[in-house]
């Protein structure tokens, strides 16, 4: 018990991940699945009635152990040697995959064949066009992310790459979007507004989303 508090306290305070806006920092939610799933820290399942564990499939324990950054959400956040570049030097998205938790009905976009398993840890999805592949499938899958059905309304993290001398940061706005900024009441609803803020969140840059329990967005 004492670790999980410490552990709640730690993600509470962004000691995990100070630069927070930057470095695409988790935001920790305690929630329950209606499906077997598994920790992304340690690839054990995640059990209990309720509260199964906190939102990123992670158990209260493990919380602490995170060491890879959330869904990417500007260019600092993106790992280095995945970034592409094409002949004109402009950077491409690449795929941000996960491994495991998958859909019961999944199937591999690159052999069209049934993937992922609820009985354990098992290939991978991208967190932005929601494709699934096999563990063996991925490297001979296309590296190039197109952002999936929510493409046009997606500002790439690629595009949010430098801040000015007063701290406001710069995005480019990419070809054929229109990005999409969302607020959302967390408290609204009997408190369901946690439910959407967090799932636009998974098909939006999380840049775009913004609480407004928490002010909305900041200057910057």
């Amino acid at each position: 018990m004492d670790d999980w508090i410490q552990a709640l306290t730690s993600a509470s305070r962004n000691e995990l991940y100070p630069n927070k806006a930057l470095k695409g920092a988790h935001s920790w939610c305690v929630c329950s699945h209606a499906r077997p799933t598994f920790c992304n820290v340690c690839a054990e399942a995640l059990t209990g009635v309720t509260s199964h564990g906190l939102s990123c499939q992670t158990h209260k324990r493990c919380v602490s152990k995170v060491v890879k950054s959330c869904k990417w959400t500007t260019l600092a956040s993106v790992d280095a040697a995945q970034l592409i570049e094409n002949e004109d030097r402009q950077l491409s998205m690449p795929h941000q995959w996960i491994e495991g938790n998958l859909p019961v009905n999944a199937k591999c976009s690159h052999c069209d064949k049934a993937c992922g398993s609820v009985l354990h840890m098992q290939d991978y999805r991208c967190l932005w066009c929601k494709a699934y592949v096999h563990t063996h499938c991925r490297n001979g899958y296309e590296r190039i992310c197109d952002l999936g059905t929510y493409r046009v309304s997606i500002l790439p993290p690629t595009y949010i790459d430098s801040i000015t001398s007063d701290g406001f940061i710069q995005a480019s706005k990419a070809l054929n979007s229109s990005p999409l900024v969302v607020f959302i009441n967390s408290k609204s609803g009997d408190n369901q507004g946690v439910k959407f803020l967090r799932r636009f969140k998974q098909l939006l840059n999380p840049f775009q989303v913004f609480d407004l329990i928490n002010g909305g967005p900041t200057v910057g």
